[in-house]
């Protein structure tokens, strides 16, 4: 593309997230920033990278900026990446850590409600945030990717694992 045309706004980088990039984007961002319950973000006006929820955290990942309500967007490409990385750490809350609901109303694998719970720590929601990704590279791999990394293994003269799987495709 010849630098007088209308260059892509989206970077090549950030063009083709899964959510489990989101997740561990989202993961980091807290590590970093901080966690926070009760509401999206911590309420300081002066920081446009404040503490974080579960779902606050996964919109700066997805959006690259804070929005009030992180669900809330008008761009297309980050409101994907919000969506599907909400929806694979639900399938991972509801497969992994099912709770009782505790009112007709009550959805136990919603993100927002789960963040929320009593005894809730930073370090659940990092560790968690980072499990539900790679539980997602695992389903979401494909035949060639898994048959590559095991070719790798057996000419190392290892068995192939998740684990190795996992560690291997990071390092791609």
């Amino acid at each position: 593309m010849n630098p007088t045309q209308k260059q892509p706004t989206t970077s090549a980088a950030l063009a083709d997230l899964t959510p489990a990039d989101t997740l561990r984007c989202a993961a980091r961002y807290l590590e970093i920033r901080g966690w926070t319950q009760g509401t999206y973000y911590a309420s300081t006006e002066d920081n446009p990278y404040p503490p974080a929820c579960v779902s606050g955290a996964i919109g700066m990942a997805a959006h690259g900026h804070r929005l009030s309500i992180p669900h809330h967007c008008t761009t297309r490409g980050g409101a994907r990446d919000y969506t599907r990385a909400i929806d694979a750490l639900a399938a991972y809350l509801d497969f992994h850590q099912p709770q009782p609901r505790a009112t007709e109303d009550d959805d136990p694998t919603c993100p927002l409600a789960w963040n929320d719970r009593p005894g809730q720590t930073a370090e659940q929601i990092i560790s968690t945030l980072r499990d539900a990704a790679d539980e997602w590279d695992w389903t979401h791999a494909t035949e060639d990717d898994i048959e590559t990394y095991a070719e790798h293994e057996y000419s190392q003269e290892r068995l192939p694992t998740r684990a190795g799987f996992l560690v291997w495709r990071a390092t791609r």
